[in-house]
């Protein structure tokens, strides 16, 4: 029996009662007895093979499997695993795959029994928690390979294997040639769209230029308390339109309740989490990076405590026993009255999601209690889980509001005056991670008059999109339906550890632009989310057994073929500076801001791409400051400079003129 780490060997023999354990070659195994067989429990960890080839440069689409330490730095760990389970091998009667149920798992484990043993005498086995009981279960019922899994764990590996051992080496040839430096890059099938996708979002922040914008700010007052109204209308774009309504505002001297309006909000609860919207609830609460997350959530995998946590699953099955577990949550301190008012009340069917895994179900806990201190982030994690799980169960929560219309006839402007309490708590007040903003308000009648107590005018500015952090790329990468579950955080972390971009809020670096630039560039029909998300879907239909793996890598090794070789041929063919003009990089001049290859010429300046697009921002907004504001060049670039939403490169540009002109 293979189990994909040492510590989930480790539960599987003791669920087994397999309690002699022994060591080969430095790795623990233990041995047992199912129905007066013999049984051996070993472990790998993870792949114990990988893909590589001989050959050098690109195109090359010529592969094998082999040992992941002998072809990869850092895997020399794996040595001792690959020897352990060689010499248990040739006496085995028959295998099991006991990795982690998923496209994963079976890859790793249908690996080490193809080159080791015998596919032929192969089972699988399939379990969503480490607990002693599904455990014993699931090897009560071994099961055939799970084919569909493995054939499309096979084609993603290769798939990925192709495309980036292809760019990736291309584009270091490129950037070597180009820039005259020779650095270990990447580039992936995800990795790359993303990485576009991050420097889209990064350049239309740091090149934004905020427009100007006019409303009012209105406070009544009723009794001897004041209250903030909302504004129902957009903000103007000319000063003189919001100076008006002031001047009517103040003139009039009150608003009138023009329509009442009352309504009951019936909250539903969430659903269990998958692990992307653990990620994402993670990320919010705890700061915590979708990689971190994952990390944390296999440790409590690991420990018993939950399910297992790479399932995209917002269900919970009915062959999951939801009594039994919330019996052993009510041992929890804080939470386990909760549990125990779920089973008083006989609230015992969660609500689902919409979101399907066939593998696992949703991320729950699994009634095992901790028999140690977790430490600070995982015991926020599981509470969370927990919290999350014990309010799928409760009814919805309830909250009444009520909406007053505010009026000034002659203004023909409308405002609103909200008020909000809770009436029924329910999934609320243990899922407390959920606010509800509870707003105290008069009780009033339509036709009621409130005295305008102060009119405010007020400035505002249009606002640049917030640079990415790793849970919202992360959501763009699940929306754009490209990586899976389990892959998404690991390519985020790549990008980091390629010095491609930086920061929590992330910012893409100098060497992220050039190589961004060159695959968009040069790549531009192979990098595109389109197309990765069109194999993505491709790989689903192989699970489904509607295409074959050898369909999807030769359409894939097409696609790369053309590419490649026209790549090839600029390489040979191209003198370095011809190169930078051909692929749009340089127009043989530098940037008259930062010194970096221009690739364009506005008033006079030559510009590299970011401080191109700035400045033309900063050129067009003008037009539209002056509309709405009536204001000279000077104050324009002087009021930007000291707005903090401007942009980094735009604030660049103003700095410069205004040093040029001194």
């Amino acid at each position: 029996m293979i189990a994909e780490k040492p510590r989930a060997a480790a539960k599987i023999a003791e669920a087994l009662e397999a309690r002699n354990k022994i060591n080969i070659d430095g790795v623990s195994v233990w041995i047992g007895k199912i129905r007066e067989k013999d049984v051996v429990i070993a472990p790998t960890a993870g792949h114990l093979y990988t893909l590589h080839t001989n050959e050098r440069g690109f195109p090359v689409f010529n592969y094998s499997w082999g040992p992941r330490w002998i072809y990869e730095k850092n895997s020399k760990h794996l040595e001792k695993f690959y020897k352990a389970l060689k010499k248990l091998f040739p006496s085995a009667e028959y295998y099991v795959n006991a990795c982690d149920y998923d496209v994963e798992g079976s890859v790793i484990g249908y690996n080490i029994i193809s080159n080791l043993g015998d596919v032929g005498r192969a089972y699988r086995v399939k379990f969503s928690t480490l607990t002693r009981e599904e455990i014993s279960r699931a090897f009560s019922s071994l099961q055939p390979l799970d084919w569909s899994n493995i054939e499309s764990g096979l084609a993603r590996h290769i798939l990925d294997w192709i495309w980036g051992i292809n760019v990736s080496r291309a584009l270091m040839s490129i950037y070597e040639k180009l820039f005259e430096e020779r650095l270990i890059l990447s580039a992936g099938r995800v990795q790359s769209p993303t990485l576009l996708e991050l420097l889209r979002r990064y350049l239309e922040r740091e090149t934004f230029v905020p427009e100007p914008m006019f409303t009012v700010s209105v406070r009544v007052r009723y009794g001897d308390r004041e209250y903030s109204v909302t504004n129902v209308f957009e903000p103007f774009k000319k000063l003189d339109s919001a100076t008006e309504l002031v001047k009517s505002l103040e003139e009039a001297g009150r608003l009138i309740i023009g329509n009442v309006e009352e309504r009951v909000l019936d909250l539903e609860p969430p659903p269990p989490f998958n692990l992307t919207q653990l990620q994402l609830e993670s990320a919010r609460l705890f700061r915590l990076s979708p990689a971190e997350t994952l990390k944390i959530a296999e440790e409590l995998y690991l420990e018993s405590l939950i399910s297992y946590p790479r399932t995209n699953s917002e269900k919970i099955p009915p062959s999951i026993d939801n009594t039994r577990i919330l019996k052993n949550l009510t041992s929890l301190p804080e939470l386990g009255v909760y549990a125990s008012e779920l089973l008083r009340r006989k609230l015992l069917s969660p609500r689902e999601g919409l979101n399907e895994d066939p593998a696992h179900p949703a991320i729950h806990p699994t009634g095992y209690m901790p028999t140690k201190n977790l430490g600070k982030e995982k015991a926020a994690l599981y509470e969370l889980i927990v919290r999350r799980y014990l309010a799928s169960f409760y009814p919805s929560a309830r909250v009444e509001e009520v909406i007053y219309t505010l009026e000034e006839p002659r203004a023909k402007c409308l405002f609103k005056l909200v008020g909000r309490k809770i009436v029924s708590q329910e999934w609320l007040k243990v899922y407390r991670y959920r606010k509800i903003d509870v707003i105290e308000v008069p009780t009033l009648r339509l036709g009621e008059e409130l005295k305008i107590s102060s009119v405010r005018l007020v400035k505002l500015y249009t606002h640049p999109p917030q640079l990415h952090t790793k849970a919202s790329i992360l959501k763009w990468m699940e929306a754009s339906g490209i990586g899976t579950e389990a892959t998404r955080a690991q390519i985020i972390e790549t990008l980091f550890e390629r010095r491609y971009v930086r920061g929590r809020r992330i910012a893409v670096t100098n060497l992220g632009l050039r190589v961004a630039h060159v695959l968009s560039t040069l790549f531009r029909d192979i990098t595109e989310v389109e197309l990765t998300r069109e194999f993505e879907r491709k790989l689903r239909e192989i699970a489904l057994g509607r295409v074959s793996r050898k369909e999807i890598i030769d359409e894939a090794i097409s696609k790369l073929s053309n590419e490649l070789e026209e790549v090839k041929k600029s390489l040979s063919s191209c003198r370095r500076s011809e190169l930078k003009v051909r692929f749009g990089l340089s127009t043989g001049f530098q940037c008259s801001i930062c010194g970096s290859d221009a690739v364009g010429r506005e008033g006079g300046l030559t510009l590299c791409y970011p401080h191109l697009r700035a400045y033309q921002n900063l050129v067009k907004a003008y037009d539209v400051w002056k509309a709405r504001n009536s204001i000279d060049f000077d104050d324009y670039v002087e009021t930007l400079l000291k707005l903090y939403i401007t942009g980094r490169f735009v604030k660049d540009v103003i700095k410069y003129l205004m040093n040029r002109v001194k």
